[in-house]
Formats: C-alpha cells, structure tokens, sequence
C-alpha cells in the first residue's frame, strides 16, 4: 500500500507525541494501525501542517525569484 504525504506527516506526527506501543517489537506504523480512533485528529494535523508549510515555502520562493529579479535587472 502506498500512502499518502498526508498520511506520511500523520504518521511522523504520531510518532513525534510518542504515541507508540509500548511493547518489545511493536513498530510505529502496529502502534498507528492498532489506534484507528486517532486517525482523523492527526490528519487534521497532517494537513495543517502541509498547508502552513506550502505557505511558507511559496514565501520563500517568492522572496528568491524577486532577489534573482533584481540581479538581472543590475
């Protein structure tokens, strides 16, 4: 199965709060499939996340594209 950036970042952030198992052998992605009621709140994050990063990577794209502007405009 290939998942989604969503669920990649879902996942990452499951992972970040320490939300695995713990047990001797359980692996991040048992700890996420055994927890199915957590799904939707850290996608929600997962999304925020993606959407404030886009944000700031589109300002930062705008702010190099205008540097590169102004040194062929020189």
């Amino acid at each position: 199965m290939t998942s989604s950036i969503i669920d990649q970042v879902a996942l990452a952030l499951f992972a970040s709060d320490g939300m695995k198992i713990a047990s001797p052998g359980t692996t991040i992605q048992q700890s996420w499939d055994r927890t199915p009621e957590k799904h939707v709140v850290y996608r929600e994050r997962a999304l925020i996340f993606l959407k404030v990063m886009g944000e700031q990577m589109s300002g930062l794209a705008d702010a190099e594209v205008a540097k590169l502007e102004e040194r062929e405009r020189q």
